[in-house]
This record gives structure tokens, sequence and C-alpha cells, in this order.
């Protein structure tokens, strides 16, 4: 040991860098107790959202320009092309986690952005954009148990596309993705544990008592009640799942992939609808749903549905409930449609997501109805170049098939600059 090491000089710079360590970390602790939101019961919350900007330019007539689902019928209007910028695809949310609640864990979660109000048509719905509540969620989690209450995607089509263009109202609406966010009661339970190939697979059965929408009205309806409502009863869906690899499939959402392991789904959903003579009909679906990460930075995504009356879930049957009108009658068919939609995505780079995907909707053509088919094709890069930015660009092609034989087509252009929180 050298002589001088143990100097008082030495000592004293020591103890001088080591007191500017700990004032160094005491500032730091205070700025993120002060920076802490606290709620009235003194939980803390953790603040999320993205604050985003889109730009578009959509060529040709399409049902909604800064966000379209469809394209609409081929016309002799001249002016078919827009372009413009929103940010009502801006979200904000929180979460709440709490321990020791009941013997699990209380997680909440709220989640709002700001695409209230008409969607399309004139008006001044861009430049002062409404609020409108996303999902609601009170979960308590056990080991083997999860309960769920509040409102959330359908429990037979959780998935979405990656997507900065498109989160809104999710990729693939009205071409394959059921995604409204319903009220309620949610109840997942663990089954088993069996090994595939050596990787552990997690099985869970899935149940849910939902609240009964059906996104139709009856003609001349005074209440504006909706058809579903109007039925008296729940709806219900049940699901098979089986996961693999992580076991909390961190990092997929709508605008990342996980790092690995995946999960597949089979579920059903069973409703009621109330025709407007007396009677129900029946909303029913089959379903299935994929995300399996192919290597650690490939990722495959999609879900497919056989159903009826499903409009809704969300874009089921192409936006649609019944057919056309019989001829010289009141009497519309309920709609049957099978639909479908699949994205490939790869981590290029630690900041760069690349992705590409199709969708679609055939409706059956017997039911009369005023759209048959409606496919969209998507490609898009995500590129986060440092925290917390994130600019996303996406090509967006839709065919959609009327019963006249008429086919329209509309391009879409997306850049959205923003950042996360």
């Amino acid at each position: 040991m050298r002589a001088d090491s143990l100097s008082p000089d030495s000592l004293a710079a020591r103890l001088a860098r080591a007191e500017a360590a700990i004032e160094a970390l005491r500032q730091q602790l205070a700025t993120e107790s002060q920076s802490t939101v606290h709620t009235r019961s003194r939980l803390q919350m953790e603040l999320t959202g993205r604050i985003l900007t889109n730009a578009f330019l959509t060529f040709g007539r399409t049902n909604n320009v800064d966000l379209p689902l469809t394209a609409l019928a081929p016309s002799d209007a001249v002016e078919t092309d827009s372009f413009g910028a929103t940010a009502r695809q801006t979200r904000i949310g929180g979460v709440v986690t709490v321990t020791q609640v009941l013997g699990g864990t209380f997680i909440g979660d709220v989640d709002v952005d700001f695409f209230g109000g008409v969607q399309n048509g004139p008006g001044d719905r861009r430049l002062f954009p409404e609020p409108r509540l996303r999902t609601l969620r009170a979960v308590l989690r056990w080991s083997r148990t999860e309960l769920l209450v509040g409102s959330d995607a359908p429990l037979v089509s959780q998935l979405n596309p990656v997507s900065v263009a498109a989160s809104s109202i999710p990729d693939f609406s009205g071409a394959g993705n059921l995604w409204n966010w319903l009220s309620q009661l949610r109840l997942t339970q663990s089954v088993a544990t069996t090994r595939l190939a050596g990787t552990p697979v997690r099985w869970a059965v899935q149940g849910a008592v939902m609240t009964p929408y059906a996104g139709s009205q009856y003609p001349g309806d005074t209440d504006s009640a909706d058809e579903g409502e109007l039925s008296t009863r729940p709806a219900f869906e049940g699901r098979l799942r089986a996961q693999w690899g992580d076991t909390t499939l961190a990092g997929a959402s709508d605008v990342s992939i996980a790092e690995g392991g995946g999960e597949i789904g089979v579920g059903v959903h069973h409703g009621w609808i109330a025709n407007g003579v007396g009677g129900l009909e029946t909303s029913r679906a089959v379903t299935v749903d994929a995300r399996i990460s192919i290597l650690p930075r490939l990722e495959l995504r999609g879900e497919a549905y056989a159903g009826r009356l499903v409009r809704g879930l969300g874009g089921g049957a192409i936006g649609q409930a019944y057919g056309v009108p019989l001829p010289g009658g009141y009497y519309a068919p309920p709609l049957d449609d099978q639909a479908g939609w699949a994205q490939l995505n790869a981590q290029l780079h630690m900041t760069l997501l690349a992705g590409a995907g199709c969708g679609v909707d055939v409706v059956e053509g017997a039911d009369r109805p005023a759209r048959r088919r409606n496919s969209v094709c998507m490609g898009h890069l995500l590129w986060r170049p440092s925290e917390p930015i994130v600019v996303g660009l996406e090509l967006r092609r839709i065919a959609t098939e009327f019963d006249t034989g008429a086919v329209g087509r509309a391009t879409h252009v997306n850049l959205g600059i923003g950042f996360e929180l």
C-alpha cells in the first residue's frame, strides 16, 4: 500500500467526494418525491401517455380522412384527395398498483384520448378535439386467478396491430379486428401447466359478462336505445388461452413487440339483439388469436373470426349489422361475415421497428350487405431516436367492394410525431 493513500489530504478528498455523491442522491430522491403523483387516498399513480400530432395525406374517398377504415363508392366528384394534421390521437392515462389487497395485487388504470364527437363530415372535430374514455379497468390478481371490472376490448379480441397512425380506432377495424371498448366483468383462471418441446405452456380459461351493445338502433326509435340493450340480457364470452415464455408478455402493445414468448387463444361470443318486431336475433362468433415471437426481434400477431351480428364488437361485418331490406318489406337480413388480419413486425434496431400486414372482411352475399368486402394492407416504420421522442410513418391501401359491384379504392399516408410519457 502506498504511503500517500492514507494521507490526510487523500482522506479529505475521498470524504468530499462521498459527501457530494450523498448530496446528489438526496437531491434526486427529493425531485422524484416531488414529481410523484399522489391520489386523495395517498396512493401513488404513474402517469402514462402519448402526445401525438398526426399529419395525413389521403387519396380517394373514405369514411374518415384522418383515420380511414373503408373506401367510399366511386363518384364523379372531382375533389377526392385531402391533407391535414390533427392531435386527436393523443392519449393520457394513469396506473395505480397496490399490493396486499384481499390477498392479491390490485391494478387500476384509465386511458383517455381526444377522438370524441362526430367522426366524419365537416366540423371542428380536428380543431377542437373532444376527450373520450377508452379503457377503464380495475383488476384483482392472485397467483392463479384474475378478476377484472371495467371497460376493455372484447375478451375474444384483445390484440391490436402495431401502429402510431391508428390507435384511436385500431388498424384493420372493418377488416378483421374487433376492438370496441365495452363494459364487462371478466374472470381468468389458470388451470394447468404442460411442457411442449421442453417449454412450459400455461393454460387458462376466461369468461366475461358484457354489456349487450349492438351498434344499431330501430329506424325512427325516439329513445335512441341500442338494439342490444333492448334485448334486456347481457352478452357472454369465453376463451381458452395458452401462454409460454415471458409470463407478463412484457412490451407487447400497439406500439411495440415483446422480446419472446407468445400466446394463442380460441374464443366464443354469444349475445342477443332485439329485432324491432318483438323478437330477438342471435349475435355470435368463433374467434382465434395469436401473438408469437418467431425470433427475439421478430413477431407475428393476428386474429380471425366467423360471426353473425358482431358490429357492436367494433367494425364487424365492415361496420354493418343488417343487409338491405327486401323489396316491399321491412325485414333486413342479419349479416354473417368471416374476417381476419395478420401483421409481421421486426425490431431492426433498438430504435427502429418495422412491420407490414393485411386484413380482410367478407360479408355473406346472400344477406344483401351494402358493403360486401373490405381489404386493407399497411406497412409502417416506428422510430424512437431518443426518449421520449416517437415518430411513426404508415402507408395504408384500402379496397371496398359494394353491392353494386363497384370497388372504392383509397391510399392513406400518415406521419405521427410526438413524445411518450
